[in-house]
């Protein structure tokens, strides 16, 4: 598998995780702490955003408003990556514009799925 996958997430084990498990899959990732030129990142080259939705300086969803409204970056996936599991939630970031919504704790296997999806047919 191949593509480039932009992962947004403070909590450094969470980090890891998800650096690790895209990179031993055969990904790119470029990594930011919070959401800090994001939309420059993501224009890049970018195939998929994984987002954390606390981050320390802005929220996931007002970071996405920024990659919506640059069309260089407006039409990238962006999954939301979350320890808000509860239905109302999920259909809230789902509703705010998010692709998808994986929650923590992350399955790693449910994560490759969707990278894969929108990575899918490059390599």
């Amino acid at each position: 598998m191949s593509g480039t996958v932009v992962i947004v997430e403070d909590n450094p084990m969470n980090m890891k995780l998800l650096d690790q498990a895209l990179s031993i899959a055969g990904y790119t990732t470029l990594k930011s702490l919070d959401g800090e030129n994001l939309v420059e990142l993501t224009a890049s080259g970018a195939q998929v955003v994984l987002m954390d939705i606390q981050l320390p300086k802005r929220s996931g969803v007002d970071l996405l408003k920024d990659l919506r409204q640059d069309p260089r970056t407006s039409s990238v996936p962006v999954v939301a990556v979350t320890a808000f599991a509860d239905p109302e939630s999920v259909n809230g970031f789902l509703s705010e514009g998010f692709n998808q919504v994986i929650t923590k704790p992350i399955s790693v296997r449910k994560l490759l799925d969707e990278v894969e999806r929108y990575c899918g047919g490059e390599g």
